[in-house]
């Protein structure tokens, strides 16, 4: 892990994107638009709650609806436990000691809202287990985390060493499912809105896991993890639906703890968008530990967009989806100094890959699930099927595309120039199968010069 601090303080983040006209444009067939519904709450009152500690346990009870000053960790743990609908929890500048572990929920119409009070940094931080770097999971052991389905939280303007879990009820026995059935495809895609895009799918699918696993789901629902400074630990969702990791910072992640941000385990409709992400330190395990922003798991109709994820040493690769990652938009995102810019691994079905910028990837700046390298006829089970790579931009790489097998893709208007690596099978049955390249059946030669041409 690298000990050198990063080049800006938590003070001097990038500031977000402004709205692109061209992205409702080209992605506006995959963006999922979703109300969640929730209890009515009424409107948080307009009152401050100024405490002290009290003697006897340390911390005032919050009123529903307003606003809790706390100036030490015993009150926060106190205020987070209690927290009711509409809450905002203040923190004034310093460094508060977790886990924070959160169970209360707020509501889609009053959230609770977790952040500083506006005068100076607040650190939060915990003294946590801190796993191998051959680990070949995701660490849990976070300052920050989420279980049992605990919805509509707001996270904001915090330095959080450590990193934050969200982690719905009972998820671990659907992750168990998703093992028992990695060889097979028919049973995974019977999950609605997995085989075919039906982004209103997420209520129907849950039913039927709940089903499968014979146990009750509850996934956690509205996270919003805003304009934060993360490192150590990055962030990782597991069955968790329409939430925002947007404005972050996410840096100097240790070797074992995962990728800086990784939605796992069926977590739907996320927005990910102006994300800082950088530094990742390597696995000894394999890429998709050390990964940038990666979406997998079966996790499907998410939008990655205007984040920029660079300087990942090793294998790191800066954006993954995998493990049936499915109907996800990956748009003007940048990727730089990194293993593989943009990587659509094992059975990625319709994700769309879009206007983004690849700069010195060390591999291959776009990569179509390389490992079905040796098959004679793509597969159902693993290969990449139904993609969208249209209107990225790639310099400073030797290879500007990879694929090892794939179906019915479209690759069209794209800037690049350089190495083209295809798997020798998939040479000779990429028309057979419904590939196109710059709307020709013929597959592409093993170099190309492209200016992106209607893009």
């Amino acid at each position: 892990m690298r000990t050198t601090p990063s080049p800006r303080s938590s003070t001097q983040r990038r500031p977000l994107s402004p709205s692109v006209a061209a992205l409702a444009a080209l992605t506006a067939a995959s963006v999922v638009s979703a109300t969640v519904s929730a209890p009515a709450a009424a409107a948080a009152a307009s009152v401050t709650v100024k405490t002290t500690p009290r003697p006897a346990k340390g911390a005032p009870g919050p009123v529903k609806g307003g606003v809790v000053d706390v100036s030490t960790s015993t009150q926060l743990h106190a205020a987070v436990k209690s927290a009711k609908p509409g809450d905002t929890i203040r923190l004034a500048p310093g460094t508060y000691t977790g886990p924070l572990d959160i169970r209360a929920s707020g509501t889609a119409e009053a959230p609770i809202t977790l952040t500083g009070d506006g005068t100076g940094e607040v650190r939060l931080t915990a003294d946590l287990r801190m796993p191998a770097c051959n680990a070949t999971a995701p660490d849990p052991d976070r300052t920050i985390r989420f279980t049992k389905g605990a919805s509509h939280w707001t996270i904001t303007g915090l330095s959080i060493r450590g990193g934050v879990m969200i982690m719905g009820g009972n998820a671990g026995n659907v992750r168990d499912w998703l093992n028992r059935n990695a060889e097979n495809w028919q049973a995974r895609r019977a999950v609605p809105g997995r085989a075919s895009y039906e982004p209103t799918s997420t209520a129907a699918a849950l039913e039927h896991l709940q089903g499968q696993v014979r146990v009750p789901l509850r996934p956690s629902v509205g996270i919003r993890i805003v304009g934060n400074d993360l490192t150590l630990k990055g962030i990782h969702s597991a069955m968790n639906d329409f939430g925002l990791i947007s404005g972050n910072e996410i840096h100097d992640i240790a070797c074992g703890t995962g990728p800086g941000v990784w939605l796992g385990t069926f977590s739907d409709g996320w927005r990910i968008s102006d994300n800082d992400v950088h530094d990742i330190a390597p696995s000894t395990w394999k890429h998709y530990m050390q990964e940038g922003i990666r979406v997998g798991g079966s996790s499907a109709y998410n939008t990655v967009t205007g984040n920029v994820v660079h300087d990942l040493p090793g294998d790191g690769r800066a954006f993954t989806t995998d493990e049936d990652g499915s109907w996800n938009t990956i748009s003007f995102n940048t990727a730089r100094d990194v293993a593989i810019g943009l990587n659509d691994q094992k059975a990625g079905w319709g994700n769309r890959w879009v206007g983004n910028r690849v700069e010195n990837a060390r591999a291959a700046a776009i990569s179509l699930r390389a490992m079905d390298s040796r098959l004679t006829w793509p597969s159902m089970n693993s290969s990449t099927r139904l993609a969208t790579v249209a209107c990225n931009t790639v310099s400073g790489s030797g290879v500007v595309f990879q694929a090892g097998a794939t179906m019915s893709t479209t690759v069209s208007g794209n800037t690049m120039s350089g190495a083209v690596q295809l798997a020798k099978p998939l040479r000779s049955y990429w028309p057979s199968v419904g590939n196109t390249w710059n709307g020709s059946t013929a597959a592409p030669g093993t170099r190309v010069d492209e200016s992106g041409g209607a893009c």
